[in-house]
């Protein structure tokens, strides 16, 4: 009686953290990161703020305004900023995996390095699918077995 006592409670604390000690093999360090903000781990795909990271495989250039994406759940509505400019229009998601963003608006400002912001909203028009995995956002047209349009990272909120 006293060893199945003893056992499950070590088992139990075991298996926990074992749970707990998950890591990505997938996500590599990017000098780019912003290092001020907070990682959220595990992270849905709404109500999240997600900062760029990285595009079409290479890290995203600094812009202006660190570009970010944010899926409101309630209204089907996406906000953001590109880089110097903010952005926003609805989304739908179809089904689990699948995204589809747009039309999406975005303010004119005119800014001194557009290529970043312009290729940030190029992949969210083309944006057909999605895959999270822990704290980050992978974009992709419609192959998810290619290199993903964005790499975008969960921040905590401001």
């Amino acid at each position: 009686m006293l060893y199945s006592s003893t056992i499950r409670p070590a088992a139990l604390t075991l298996l926990l953290g074992l749970g707990a000690c998950s890591l990505d093999l997938n996500e590599r360090p990017n000098a780019n990161n912003d290092a001020t903000a907070s990682t959220v781990p595990a992270a849905t795909l709404q109500e999240v703020r997600w900062v760029l990271v990285e595009l079409d495989g290479q890290p995203a250039t600094a812009a202006a305004e660190t570009p970010y994406l944010v899926l409101q759940g309630g209204r089907a509505r996406a906000e953001g900023r590109a880089g110097c400019n903010k952005f926003s229009g609805p989304y739908k998601l179809a089904e689990a995996g699948r995204l589809r963003l747009g039309p999406l608006v975005t303010t004119r400002s005119i800014c001194p390095d557009q290529a970043t912001e312009i290729s940030f909203l190029q992949a969210l028009n083309q944006a057909q699918q999605y895959r999270i995995s822990g704290s980050t956002l992978r974009l992709y047209a419609a192959d998810t077995l290619g290199t993903p349009l964005a790499r975008l990272k969960a921040v905590a909120a401001e």
